[in-house]
């Protein structure tokens, strides 16, 4: 039954392994490229001491890589394109009625259907380790920098997550259409709509953001968190809010904004700054709690599959 599974199986998988290579030749050439420059510009230094004013050179380092790093983004998409192939090969035996040989042969329908389900997890789980293994690499330089929240979708464990959703979401539509084609089409929107979904109104809070004022020279690192709000602005010392009359005698050069600094002193007002974040330890956090929510989507979404087989399908 394995073998079987596996001939049947196998022109998918490979074309997913041919993804891969693609993406492989993409990103192994530049993430040595990458690794070299962090190395010979001393980034690594940068970060390790924070007494040295490096500032300008980590800022540098990270641009230089925008345009590639959106090419890459759109690898946010492959989980989806995986875990299509490799759910297509059941559609399709389900859209053509050859199962049905199958479960003449001494093949008892609980069994086919253990041993297909198996095989669309195992490989779905497998691509994925895959080429997280090789986001991560690629994305380490960047990370060191400006932390892990920023390659959230393509590293740690939601890519098998995403991966496994996909490949459930065509599965549960294939058996109910049974034709191929509309199953992937539909379950690429819902893929594409939850993804979306879940990034915006959901992942920001699944625990509380911090809130945090400070003064310009003090406060929380934010290099690794997740920010989504920042603010300069002038405050008293004590924290307060500035008076729009203190503000407005201190006004050098209303055209161009200036203000005297020994004005600013003489009343008590500061630069500060304030920030609405997730800390980049929480990196790990949000992992799970993300992969948890794809999973048991993509376990209900088999296990419809699986009851709608046993009982809709003859």
């Amino acid at each position: 039954m394995i073998w079987v599974t596996w001939r049947q199986q196998r022109t998918e998988t490979l074309i997913a392994l041919l993804l891969l290579a693609l993406v492989v030749a993409l990103l192994v050439p530049t993430g040595l490229h990458m690794a070299s420059v962090y190395d010979r510009d001393g980034i690594a230094a940068c970060l390790s001491d924070p007494t040295l004013d490096c500032g300008g050179r980590l800022d540098s380092f990270v641009s230089r890589w925008d345009s590639l790093v959106n090419v890459v983004g759109w690898l946010n998409l492959l989980p989806a394109l995986l875990g299509a192939l490799i759910a297509v090969p059941l559609v399709l035996e389900v859209e053509r009625g050859t199962f049905r040989l199958a479960w003449t042969q001494s093949v008892t329908r609980d069994r086919w259907l253990a041993v297909r389900l198996g095989v669309i997890v195992a490989a779905s789980l497998a691509v994925a380790v895959l080429l997280t293994l090789l986001m991560t690499w690629w994305r380490d330089p960047l990370d060191h920098v400006n932390g892990r929240f920023d390659g959230f979708d393509l590293e740690g464990v939601v890519p098998a997550a995403y991966t496994l959703f996909a490949a459930a979401l065509v599965l549960a539509a294939g058996v109910v259409l049974r034709r191929s084609a509309p199953a992937i089409g539909l379950a690429f929107v819902a893929f594409i709509a939850v993804r979306i979904g879940i990034a915006t109104w959901l992942r920001p809070h699944y625990q509380s953001p911090l809130h945090a004022t400070w003064q310009i020279g003090s406060g929380p690192d934010l290099r690794g968190a997740w920010v989504f709000h920042e603010l300069h602005e002038l405050r008293r010392s004590s924290g307060q809010p500035v008076d729009p009359g203190a503000m407005l005698e201190c006004v050098t050069n209303p055209s161009r904004k200036l203000l005297d600094n020994a004005c600013l002193d003489r009343h008590g007002i500061v630069e500060a700054m304030s920030a609405t974040y997730h800390p980049g330890s929480r990196f790990w956090t949000f992992q799970a709690m993300e992969a948890g929510i794809y999973v048991a989507a993509a376990l209900v979404l088999l296990a419809f599959a699986a009851w709608w087989i046993r009982k809709r399908v003859s």
